[in-house]
């Protein structure tokens, strides 16, 4: 719904209103710089696991063995003697006795003893940034000489 009756220039509908307020007014754009800060990942290294082998002495105390046949000599019961002497003979008979070694057997066997991983934990900190930013600034002059 348009104004009747109205002044030109008046009517905030009206295309002429722009240009008869440019005539009367004056104005600048202010600007002034912020900072944009943003974050980029680069690349700073890398890390390899290499696994081989190395041989490593070993010493390892082990205790052996063997028999060693004794001779024990004990005297003869009195149920002995006297089977002797009432005419029995002494038997006669062989017995053996069995010697034995202990020996170090050795082997190798491989286990499993522990996984090695790389993994790369995120370290922060926070840093500080210093620029110097541009700002305009708009004074308004006057001019006192008025006539």
């Amino acid at each position: 719904m348009a104004a009747q009756n109205s002044v030109p220039g008046q009517d905030p509908r009206d295309p002429q209103r722009d240009e008869m307020l440019d005539d009367r007014a004056a104005s600048v754009v202010r600007h002034e710089e912020r900072l944009v800060i943003n974050r980029q990942r680069r690349e700073t290294g890398s890390l390899r696991l290499r696994k081989y082998v190395v041989e490593e002495p070993v010493r390892q105390e082990v205790t052996v063995g063997h028999d060693e046949p004794d001779v024990v000599r004990t005297p003869i019961s009195d149920d002995e003697r006297q089977a002797f002497l009432d005419g029995h003979d002494l038997s006669v008979g062989d017995d053996e006795l069995i010697l034995y070694r202990t020996e170090a057997v050795v082997r190798t066997v491989r286990v499993p003893y522990q996984r090695v991983r790389l993994v790369a934990q995120r370290a922060e900190r926070t840093e500080v940034i210093e620029d110097t930013l541009r700002k305009e600034r708009i004074d308004i002059e006057t001019d006192d000489r008025r006539a």
